[in-house]
C-alpha cells in the first residue's frame, strides 16, 4: 500500500482554500441592492429586484453549502492523511519485528 500523504495534505489544504473562495462568492451574491432601490426602479423595476433577490439568496445558500464541504474534504483529507501515516508506522514496526 503506498499513499503519499504531502498530495494528500495538498488536496485538504488546496480544497480549504477554494472553500474560503466560495465563502466570499456566497458573501457577494448574499450583497444585492437594498429595499431603497425598488422606489427608484418603479413597479417592473421593484418585481424584477425581488425575482433577482430571491435567486441570488438561494445562490447564496448553494455556494456557502459547497463550501463547507470543501472544507469538510479538507478535515477529510487531513485525516486520512494521519491514518495512512499512522498504517505505514504500525505496520513498519510489525515487520521490523520491534514492538
Amino acid at each position: 500500500m503506498f499513499a503519499d500523504t504531502d498530495a494528500v495534505r495538498a488536496l485538504g489544504s488546496a480544497n480549504s482554500a477554494h472553500a474560503v473562495d466560495l465563502a466570499a462568492v456566497a458573501a457577494h451574491l448574499a450583497s444585492t441592492p437594498d429595499a431603497a432601490s425598488e422606489t427608484l426602479l418603479g413597479p417592473v423595476g421593484a418585481r424584477f429586484l425581488a425575482a433577482l433577490t430571491e435567486a441570488t439568496t438561494e445562490a447564496s445558500r448553494a455556494v456557502a453549502a459547497l463550501a463547507d464541504r470543501m472544507e469538510t474534504a479538507c478535515r477529510t483529507a487531513h485525516h486520512a492523511a494521519g491514518a495512512y501515516d499512522s498504517a505505514d508506522a504500525h505496520a513498519g514496526t510489525r515487520v521490523s519485528g520491534v514492538y
